[in-house]
């Protein structure tokens, strides 16, 4: 991946990011939101880190206003048609945020299955992963390059699951495509059920992730 398009596009983001983070309150409320969709996660939780990034990925890209815009919708909307920002708007935009199981490595990045949408993706990645193996389920945020299409990264989440518990995983996916559950609905549920793996350390993951319900 070109670091000059990697740098404006993540240059872009952060600019997004602070500009529509200065209102405290709507934050806090907002925080207050995910965490109920996703599980509590205190400042001191290893988990924090991990989820803080997967907060301001939906903070961004999926609440919602009362005109049913997002964040990155509000600001395109405000942005001349001539700025050189837009196309990498526009790819945040387009970011697809779901559930990935790692079929196996390339040369500069990873090739993915997506488990709930279908369809398989090489993403390019020059950060280190430490510890992941092909099989791998996690919940990540694919972008377009606007510079490089269709070449995809990774957003700054990376939210990955119990190993052990893959198989459970799978067949969550499965049981809530047959009742037609929304995507986010069956992330946010995932996300919770890792978040149990943590509170019930003598259980294993995948009795929780087998017995977790909608």
């Amino acid at each position: 991946m070109s670091s000059a398009v990697t740098l404006m596009l993540w240059s872009v983001f952060d600019e997004l990011t602070q500009s529509t983070t200065s209102d405290s309150a709507l934050v806090v409320e907002a925080r207050r939101t995910f965490s109920t969709l996703t599980g509590q996660v205190e400042p001191d939780h290893e988990l924090y880190a991990e989820r803080s990034d997967a907060f301001v990925e939906w903070f961004l890209f999926e609440q919602r206003d009362e005109e049913g815009l997002t964040r990155v919708e509000q600001r395109l909307k405000l942005l001349p048609c001539d700025d050189i920002r837009r196309p990498y708007l526009q790819a945040l935009r387009a970011s697809h945020r779901s559930l990935f199981q790692v079929v196996r490595f390339l040369p500069q990045g990873l090739l993915l299955d997506d488990l709930i949408g279908g369809g398989r993706f090489a993403v390019e990645e020059r950060r280190r992963l430490p510890g992941v193996t092909s099989d791998d389920v996690f919940e990540a945020r694919l972008i377009p390059d606007p510079d490089r299409k269709p070449t995809l990264c990774f957003g700054r989440a990376l939210l990955f699951h119990p190993r052990e518990a893959a198989v459970a995983v799978r067949e969550q996916v499965r049981l809530a495509q047959l009742r037609a559950e929304p995507r986010a609905s069956l992330l946010s549920r995932l996300l919770r059920l890792r978040l149990r793996c943590f509170a019930y350390r003598h259980v294993s993951a995948e009795r929780i992730y087998a017995q977790g319900a909608a």
